[in-house]
């Protein structure tokens, strides 16, 4: 405790006695509560960040470039499949500090929109006619994701709960352990199969553990059995969410799917290599935010605006600023370092690795955005947004790849996500000037 503080609480405690005591200590509780938590949800943030690259990499380096190819649109499609499996839901109740919904309401949305996910598995393999190792990824890498959705269920649980130490690290310990047994097994075997079914077994078990274990004691014992009947209702009002989040993440990968129809697996490959970067530049960007969410919503409830956007823009900056340092190091260091990682020459492509790696930096201010209007409750305005914005993703990206190569998808992934940021921003600046906001 600093010396302000302990003079506070001395004169305090003279003038009204030892109730004020419980107050300074829940006080200091708090203030460790929030470092504790701010630790441990950067720590998940970075480790959640880092897998998909050093899958990626592994991958790369003890395949040929044509089978991190694979395993890249595989990867991509799993994570599309993602989206469909949370459907928008833990991230609403990541913010439902009031308690709108039970948990159970939660859990039974989950469960449906996991059915869905296996049906789009199912889909998306025989739509883009996924066949040997692509197919085989695709199945594994949805199942572990299906069970990242379950987790996540929890992870926000404790998040709406306010112990975001605990989702922080039920994030990072449900993605290292489970991340080592696929490396180990890998490297030793050099079977990505193999690796990936021991990685679902591991991420199985702490799914379990958390669900069991942890989880109960957030959970109300009246509602542990009983259901509000609202899981409907839920999956309406996450329905324009889901949306908004699935074409996300359509247009932030429009470029790989373009290089899927239009190119082969060797251009695959390499573009997966640069690529994964940026993802781990958007993925990190979200610690510097994501313990602010609440702070956020306190002041749009009090229509605190211009305090608002002062600590908006400085986050802003904030992710402008890593990302320029991140664009330096990429253009410098970037592919001698990742040749040095994947075992594979990618020297030719130090231009394209820097756009990708801005491409993140913008992506992260538009994912900034979009938790904003989250807590505004504008989940159709974030659809209508992205409904634009994949109108104009699909053809641009369509004629970028077909003209240009590998440099048409990296510029069509920076224009695009440029265009959606000051879309958000726009959009953003015209509902709190109407005092919309509720």
């Amino acid at each position: 405790m600093d010396l302000a503080l302990s003079v506070l609480y001395t004169k305090i405690y003279k003038k009204d006695g030892p109730g004020w005591t419980r107050v300074i200590m829940k006080i200091e509780k708090e203030g460790f509560q929030n470092k504790k938590g701010f630790f441990w949800n950067s720590l998940g943030s970075l480790m959640y960040g880092a897998n998909s690259f050093l899958m990626l990499a592994l991958v790369s380096r003890v395949g040929t470039v044509e089978q991190a190819g694979y395993f890249g649109i595989a990867f991509t499609t799993a994570q599309i499949l993602y989206i469909v499996g949370l459907f928008g839901v833990p991230h609403y109740q990541m913010t439902d500090y009031a308690g709108k919904y039970k948990f159970l309401d939660y859990v039974h949305a989950v469960r449906f929109s996991c059915l869905l996910m296996v049906f789009g598995c199912i889909g998306t393999i025989l739509g883009f006619h996924f066949t040997g190792s692509k197919a085989s990824y695709t199945v594994c890498l949805t199942i572990l994701m299906l069970l990242n959705v379950v987790g996540e269920l929890y992870q926000s649980l404790f998040f709406q709960k306010n112990r975001l130490d605990l989702s922080g690290s039920a994030l990072f310990y449900r993605t290292l352990y489970p991340l080592l047994f696929f490396c180990i097994i890998l490297w030793a075997t050099h079977r990505v199969i193999a690796a990936l079914f021991i990685q679902i077994l591991a991420n199985l078990f702490l799914t379990i553990y958390y669900a069991l274990r942890v989880a109960p004691q957030f959970i109300p014992e009246k509602t542990e059995y009983q259901v509000s009947g609202q899981a409907k209702k839920l999956l309406g009002e996450c329905f324009p969410l889901f949306v908004s989040l699935f074409l996300m993440n359509i247009v932030m990968n429009a470029s790989k799917y373009g290089i899927e129809l239009m190119m082969d697996d060797l251009a695959q490959g390499y573009y997966n290599m640069i690529f994964m970067p940026a993802q781990v530049i958007n993925l990190c960007s979200q610690f510097l935010f994501k313990p602010l969410l609440r702070r956020y919503a306190e002041l749009l409830s009090e229509r605190q605006n211009r305090t608002f956007w002062i600590l908006l823009l400085r986050q802003i900056l904030l992710i402008a600023v890593l990302t320029c340092i991140c664009c330096a190091g990429a253009y410098s260091l970037g592919t001698p370092l990742l040749s040095l990682l994947y075992q594979k020459d990618i020297s030719a492509l130090r231009i394209h690795l820097a756009l990708v790696v801005l491409g993140g930096g913008i992506f992260a201010v538009c994912q900034l955005y979009y938790y904003v209007f989250v807590i505004l409750r504008r989940q159709k305005r974030i659809m209508a947004i992205y409904l634009c914005i994949a109108a104009i993703a699909v053809p641009m990206t369509a004629v970028c790849v077909h003209s240009i190569g590998l440099m048409g998808a990296v510029l069509a992934f920076v224009i695009i996500h440029l265009i959606l940021a000051l879309c958000y921003a726009v959009d953003l600046y015209a509902v709190l000037r109407r005092g919309s906001c509720a």
